[in-house]
């Protein structure tokens, strides 16, 4: 490869030192300061988004986090409620109107997280160094990530709906919103089983043609169903596809592995 994509480690006192610089430097005369806004804050949803009046909506406005934000997002007790911080705090619009939490809700839990995308790109940029590591030399290495690029986007090309034919019948299955990913936040103190109930409850709209009312119909359902029903929902699932991205070691023969989601992005 003529471009090299590994490169040398970020420097974590980068900002102390900048601010250390700038003190120190002779007074100049002023001059007028140009902000250049983030050259994109609009993100096109890979779901879509039906408002109260029953219209369609594709794109989200969002804008950069500043200080303010950094410092309630700070405050969130995991990663789950950072996350939702972000995403509150970041979005400014959905299509034409002001973006409010039961709209965010209501939004399709990939597109929620497209989203989240957008706000990092909008505060950060689109080429982020992160840590990947080297099998070849056992060594941790920075990676550059083109998010446009690396990240592949699911696009939803039928209804959120679908069936899954499970044992105990036939099952209609929708994909998460914004309010199952705020319960599972809010119970991540919960086991596996009790969050797989969660999803569940929230996805599951029929079993054999009766309507889901209560969480007993989903405990009553079959481990080897329960488990069919959950990959059937990770498989339809729209949205950035967060995978290790692999590129070749500028040291060794090998290739440098890196993990990337948001939390990764986000350094929660």
């Amino acid at each position: 490869m003529s471009t090299q994509t590994v490169k040398a480690s970020e420097n974590p006192d980068f900002v102390n030192q900048m601010v250390a610089q700038a003190l120190a430097a002779p007074e100049k005369e002023k001059e007028a300061v140009v902000v250049t806004p983030p050259s994109d804050v609009h993100v096109t949803l890979p779901g879509g988004y039906t408002n109260a009046a029953g219209e369609s909506v594709t794109t989200v406005e969002v804008r950069e986090l500043t200080g303010k934000d950094e410092e309630s997002i700070a405050r969130a007790q995991n990663l789950g409620k950072a996350l939702l911080q972000v995403l509150s705090r970041g979005t400014v619009k959905i299509g034409k109107e002001l973006a409010t939490e039961d709209a965010l809700d209501a939004m399709l839990a990939g597109d929620r997280d497209a989203v989240m995308l957008g706000i990092y790109r909008a505060t950060f940029g689109n080429t982020p160094e992160l840590q990947g590591f080297c099998g070849g030399c056992n060594a941790f290495k920075p990676v550059t990530v083109n998010i446009n690029e690396d990240i592949k986007v699911k696009v939803l090309t039928d209804e959120p709906s679908f069936v899954v034919n499970a044992k105990c019948g036939e099952v209609v299955v929708t994909l998460p919103t914004g309010y199952c990913q705020k319960e599972l936040v809010n119970n991540s103190d919960k086991t596996m089983s009790e969050l797989t109930t969660i999803l569940l409850e929230n996805c599951i709209l029929k079993i054999n043609g009766r309507p889901v009312i209560s969480k007993a119909q989903i405990q009553n359902l079959g481990i080897s169903d329960r488990r069919l029903i959950g990959e059937a929902i990770n498989k339809n699932a729209i949205g950035p596809v967060f995978e290790d991205i692999s590129v070749p070691c500028p040291d060794c023969e090998g290739e440098v592995n890196t993990p990337i989601n948001l939390g990764i992005l986000f350094r929660f």
